[in-house]
């Protein structure tokens, strides 16, 4: 059935005003395509944009209908059939729906265009998938898997147009499962041409659709197709030799996804796949992220298959020496650290970097394939760079102990004092930069080997780490006393209460650092000796406390907002160590001032916020019954954190789910070729208040009694 002339035209006029530049035209066309058109007749819609994909002159309108095509196709409302939830396009008649997709497959065959081509495979795609994913049913009431897409997409892959042939593919890696348990011989020999072709776009469409196609099976179906691994790795090769970095990176994420998915299928032709790969991560005139993602292809066989790797003569060695070098690889390249010293921002992003890749490999390397099998080939090499002239080599060392330590703990902790021999010197060195990964590896052990590294090493590992609090270089200073948190936390007062002098003398001066990161530092040090040092850090409460009171009585300006809550957090932790009686009147001068920093709060991003949560529960602790008439101020804030709805959106715009990727506190959850968005943080402060709640309920009594019921309430 063919539209009249009246109804594509009404249509032609819509999409172009779709398209307008002018907000109000546009926004005025989408009200009229969703009053107009979506919700009174969708048949005439969905089989106007496949005729417009088909029939129309301008290339423009053919690709944008296509893109209004799968928009309006994956949205869902209340089925007048069934009540349910149901996309806009099934609710058609079995009639409708197949004219429609018939349409659809002719404009997709016809189109000589590929960027328009490509737009329209991903409404055929769009379609496909739910067909596959719900139970539709057809004209004579069985169930339709749209049979003809199978074949109309097995012509594509034969094509002469490689466009057309990779285009079939990227629908097959859309929607796999369309392709029935009936057809797997074509299949098989459709995926080996795919992959033999030649054209390297083709070939890696090819290797995307294979991989998607091959999770989507069962396990025991998954054999038959163990024949193709030979020629998904001869694509690897020839993209390497042409020094073709980003078609390499995308081939090699392809076998990534293989991998995790059956990783015994490579057994055969692992050895071959080791060499590749090292000769890939090994090759520095490629790009940094094809040598990562061989990297990861070689570190997801350990995830999922570490006897394979271990049972491989080279795997094990030839993955250590790449990891430590790449670990080599850090910069900026400023010999003399002048660059990376007077960067202050903690949280800059190097996830992307060659050595942080290296760094997170030995990691995943040594909690995987263990102690045994890693710690000879690592230190085999680590006394060599540990004594190296070159600076980077020395880090690297240390930051290789830092990453393995966790996974090889039983073994490494017999020999702690070997480990110390090699590290302890380090925070002596000339270059600031392996004095940061010195204390970052002491800090690392430290949490790591708890227990034995505070009772056996303390005076071993304190006396060295608290001069380093004096070095020169504030991200020195502020790596040292990160270190100590890790150690301090994990230690009994008795071990402590030796060192206490000398090092809140280091501490307090670091409280006079021009860095306000330094500074930040130091207080989370501070309180966290005064948590293990418990009442023992008494001595030093009447030189802290006015600091900090200082701190928090100075004005709420948002560069200091940081400092300030560590300021209050250290308070609270000493309030708890020394308690009420040493406090006196401080405690309620604290209260005070806690309540001045609530009253002061007015923007959402403001960290003080979270921290001041924690703050009043340590001071009920401390105060017991006396901080009774204080939670007419602090319930507030916390009942409504434990009476909020967690942020959930259902997200069908890939614009709207690149942007939700970009913010903290999201998790995406797939459905259905959309996206939920869950705002996890609003679950995460929602625990807190629960615990917080408790905390008062427990210390309070009856003090607590005027707010039960609306805690059960909610």
């Amino acid at each position: 059935m063919a539209l009249p002339f009246e109804v594509h035209a009404a249509l032609d006029e819509l999409v172009g005003f779709l398209q307008s530049t002018d907000n109000a035209i546009r926004t005025q066309a989408e009200e009229q395509l969703n009053r107009a058109w979506v919700s009174e007749r969708p048949d005439m819609l969905f089989l106007g944009l496949a005729e417009q994909m088909q029939r129309s002159q301008d290339e423009g309108t053919r690709a944008y209908a296509a893109v209004i095509f799968r928009r309006i196709a994956t949205r869902t409302s209340k089925s007048a059939q069934t009540g349910e939830q149901t996309e806009t396009f099934l609710q058609l008649n079995a009639g409708q729906r197949n004219e429609i997709r018939e349409r659809l497959l002719q404009a997709y065959a016809g189109e000589g265009k590929a960027h328009v081509r490509n737009k329209i495979a991903d409404a055929v795609a769009e379609v496909a998938r739910q067909y596959v994913e719900e139970n539709v049913m057809g004209v004579d009431g069985t169930r339709d898997t749209w049979p003809a897409l199978l074949n109309a997409l097995f012509q594509a892959s034969q094509a002469e147009d490689a466009a057309m042939r990779e285009s079939s593919f990227r629908i097959l890696e859309t929607t796999p499962g369309i392709i029935e348990k009936q057809h797997e011989d074509i299949v098989l020999g459709v995926f080996q041409r795919g992959i033999r072709d030649d054209v390297p776009d083709v070939r890696l469409a090819t290797m995307a659709a294979f991989s998607a196609f091959f999770q989507s099976l069962q396990k025991k179906s998954q054999q038959k197709y163990y024949a193709l691994i030979p020629d998904v790795l001869n694509t690897i090769l020839p993209l390497k030799e042409a020094g073709d970095s980003d078609q390499l990176s995308k081939a090699l994420m392809a076998v990534i996804e293989l991998a995790e998915a059956a990783s015994k299928m490579f057994k055969n032709v692992f050895a071959d796949l080791v060499a590749l790969c090292i000769s890939i991560i090994q090759d520095k005139e490629l790009d940094d992220p094809a040598r990562q993602n061989a990297l990861e292809l070689m570190a997801t066989f350990a995830d999922y298959n570490p006897s394979m790797c271990r049972k491989d003569p080279n795997y094990t060695n030839e993955m250590v020496t790449q990891c430590l070098s790449l670990m080599t690889d850090v910069g900026p390249d400023d010999d003399d650290a002048s660059e990376w010293n007077a960067q202050e921002d903690m949280d800059f992003d190097e996830s992307d970097s060659n050595h942080v890749s290296g760094e997170q490999t030995m990691d995943r390397l040594a909690n995987k394939l263990g102690g045994q099998t890693i710690l000879p080939p690592t230190f085999n090499w680590l006394p060599r760079m540990i004594a190296s002239s070159a600076w980077r080599d020395r880090h690297a060392a240390l930051m290789a102990i830092s990453a393995i330590s966790e996974g090889c703990r039983e073994l490494m902790e017999g020999e702690l004092d070997k480990v110390l021999d090699l590290v302890v010197p380090a925070l002596r060195d000339s270059h600031p930069r392996v004095r940061w990964a010195g204390c970052n590896a002491l800090g690392q052990m430290s949490t790591d080997f708890k227990g034995t590294m505070q009772t056996k090493y303390h005076q071993i590992v304190l006396p060295s780490l608290i001069p380093v609090l004096a070095a020169s270089e504030p991200r020195v200073q502020s790596h040292a006393a990160a270190a100590l948190v890790n150690f301090c936390e994990e230690a009994e007062k008795e071990i402590l209460e030796p060192y206490l002098d000398t090092l809140l003398e280091n501490l307090m001066r670091l409280l006079q650092s021009p860095k306000r990161f330094v500074q930040e530092q130091a207080l989370s040090t501070i309180a966290t000796v005064a948590d293990s040092a418990e009442s023992t850090f008494g001595k030093w409460y009447g030189s802290l406390m006015p600091l900090l009171f200082n701190v928090l009585q100075q004005p709420n300006e948002r560069e200091v907002r940081l400092l300030r809550a560590k300021a209050m957090e250290c308070a609270t932790l000493i309030a708890l160590a020394v308690g009420k009686e040493r406090m006196g009147q401080d405690a309620i001068t604290l209260v005070n001032l806690l309540g001045n920093v609530q009253a002061g709060i007015t923007d959402d991003d403001d960290p003080q916020e979270s921290y001041l949560l924690h703050c009043w529960g340590r001071m009920c602790r401390v105060l017991g019954q006396d901080f009774v008439p204080y939670l007419q101020a602090v319930m507030p804030p916390l009942m409504k954190l434990a009476q909020a709805k967690a942020d959930i959106q259902l997200l069908d715009d890939e614009e709207n789910v690149a942007q939700i990727e970009q913010e903290e506190g999201w998790e995406l959850v797939p459905l259905k070729g959309k996206y939920i968005g869950i705002k996890t943080s609003t679950l995460d402060d929602k625990f807190m208040a629960v615990e917080l709640i408790t905390v008062y309920a427990q210390n309070l009594d009856q003090g607590f009694a005027p707010y039960v019921l609306d805690i059960m309430d909610t």
